[in-house]
């Protein structure tokens, strides 16, 4: 099985022993744009979580924290990109397909999981990627 990550599906791994086990197996797919994506995220607000005991909490790495966790992500994925025509041919069909606004960030991710052959596209926003990635399955991280 071959699986993309989406940013959220990483953000997930970060947090969860039981999301990154999965990189662990199979083949794994992401781009380059994730891991600005997740450096924001994980260096500003964070995402929320539980403790050990169930209590909630919002985790948050320093900037050196993120870049290690981000160059360990790396050694587990392929990296996929599109090219300007490709992605200047999605634009041509972004209004078809109901894209726009920050959605559009999710048509790129599913193009790239399409052009990386993905089996599964795994992400926190699964609605946000209905219809955009072709045969492949959607699933929460």
């Amino acid at each position: 099985m071959k699986f993309y990550w989406d940013t959220s599906a990483a953000i997930n791994a970060a947090v969860s022993l039981t999301v990154k086990a999965r990189l662990n197996a199979d083949e794994h797919v992401a781009r380059v744009h994730l891991f600005s994506e997740f450096f924001s995220t994980m260096t500003g607000r964070g995402v929320a979580t539980k403790d050990a005991a169930g209590n909630p909490i919002r985790v948050t790495f320093d900037a050196n924290d993120a870049a290690k966790w981000l160059r360990q992500f790396a050694d587990k994925v392929m990296l996929i990109e599109l090219e300007e025509s490709e992605t200047l041919d999605a634009l041509d069909k972004a209004q078809s397909l109901s894209v726009q606004g920050a959605r559009v960030y999710d048509y790129t991710h599913a193009l790239a999981a399409i052009k990386s052959g993905a089996d599964v596209v795994l992400t926190r926003n699964e609605p946000h990627f209905t219809g955009l990635v072709g045969n492949a399955r959607v699933e929460r991280p």
